[in-house]
């Protein structure tokens, strides 16, 4: 199996298991959503509190967790698709096809809402997910562009 190959199944796969874990949390309904957030709540309550993170900065997080988890799971997103468009050498290219499975998986998400039982699509949703893995992409593209300059 060639490089090329195996970067390919292994970005694919990354890909597949991240963008299952975040629709199969869109589909939950409005209650059973509430738990998990309120179980990752206490959670992440008790890292930040081990870790001596400020009050301020830990009191943002918890109350905004949900946002927190989007934020978070499209940045591993955008990292993802960078990941593999970088790695198969495309260019630009690469980085508006990242770009766009972002935005595609970020929409496609907040449309599951409009089947899971007391939720609902947000535009600000798709515009925080779609922020992030921008984020994350960028950074991506930027490090690679930083070490192909470096080799030259």
């Amino acid at each position: 199996m060639t490089k090329r190959k195996r970067h390919l199944i292994f970005s694919l796969t990354l890909i597949f298991l991240t963008v299952g874990f975040i629709w199969i949390n869109s589909a939950l309904s409005g209650s059973d959503s509430s738990a998990l957030s309120g179980r990752v709540r206490e959670i992440l309550e008790k890292v930040l509190v081990f870790l001596h993170v400020p009050e301020d900065i830990s009191g943002f997080l918890l109350i905004n967790v949900r946002k927190v988890a989007h934020a978070v799971e499209y940045a591993v997103i955008g990292f993802e698709f960078a990941f593999l468009w970088a790695g198969l050498g495309k260019g630009i290219q690469g980085f508006w096809n990242a770009w766009s499975g972002v935005l595609a998986i970020s929409v496609f998400d907040e449309t599951i809402q409009l089947f899971a039982t007391d939720r609902g699509p947000q535009i600000t949703d798709v515009l925080l997910d779609t922020s992030s893995g921008t984020a994350a992409v960028l950074l991506v593209y930027l490090i690679a562009g930083l070490i192909a300059s470096r080799r030259t």
